[in-house]
C-alpha cells in the first residue's frame, strides 16, 4: 500500500471518528486513536511559544538583515499572540519557553559557526522579546518610510541588554 493509500485510510478513519464523535456514537468510537491524536495536538501546541519565539531570536540575532525579514518577524509574533489567545494557559509556561527558545537557536547558531551570540539571553521573558520584536518593527518602518531599500544601511538590532535599555 502507497504513502498515499495510508494517508487517504488514515483521514478518511479520522474522519469516520469525527462523524462518529458529533453525532454521540460512543460505540463507533476508537478511544485510543482520538487519544492519541490528542496527545499528538497537545504535545505539537504546548510548544507553540517556544517555536515561534526560537524564529523571533532567529531573526533578531543576525548581524544582518535581509528582505522578508519584517515579514517573518510580525508573522512569528502574530503566531505567537494567536497561540496565547488560543490557550491563555501558556502564558504561565512562556517566559520559561523563550529562555529554552534562546538556548536552542544559541546552540544551533553556534553550531553554524556563529559564536557571537551572548550567553544569556538578551529578552529573559516573552514580554522582553516581544518588546524587541516592537523596536525592530519600529526600524523596519522608518527604512521604509525613508524610501530606501538598502537593508544593508540598517544598524543590527541591538543585542545586548544595555543596548536593548538605550535602543
Amino acid at each position: 500500500m502507497g504513502a498515499t493509500a495510508i494517508k487517504s485510510d488514515f483521514i478518511m478513519l479520522l474522519q469516520s471518528q469525527l462523524t462518529a464523535l458529533q453525532a454521540e456514537n460512543r460505540e463507533a468510537l476508537d478511544l485510543p486513536l482520538l487519544a492519541s491524536e490528542f496527545e499528538s495536538v497537545l504535545g505539537g501546541y504546548r510548544n507553540e511559544i517556544q517555536e515561534r519565539a526560537e524564529n523571533i531570536i532567529g531573526i533578531l540575532m543576525r548581524t544582518y538583515w535581509i528582505y522578508g525579514d519584517w515579514t517573518e518577524l510580525k508573522l512569528q509574533r502574530d503566531l505567537l499572540l494567536g497561540a496565547l489567545d488560543d490557550s491563555p494557559c501558556l502564558l504561565s509556561s512562556a517566559d520559561r519557553q523563550v529562555t529554552a527558545a534562546y538556548e536552542h537557536a544559541s546552540c544551533t547558531a553556534s553550531l553554524h559557526g556563529e559564536h557571537y551570540w551572548p550567553k544569556a539571553s538578551p529578552w529573559p521573558s516573552l514580554q522582553a522579546l516581544l518588546d524587541a520584536v516592537g523596536l525592530a518593527d519600529h526600524c523596519y518602518l522608518a527604512l521604509e518610510q525613508s524610501a530606501n531599500d538598502s537593508f544593508a544601511q540598517l544598524e543590527p538590532i541591538p543585542k545586548t541588554q544595555s543596548e536593548l535599555i538605550l535602543g
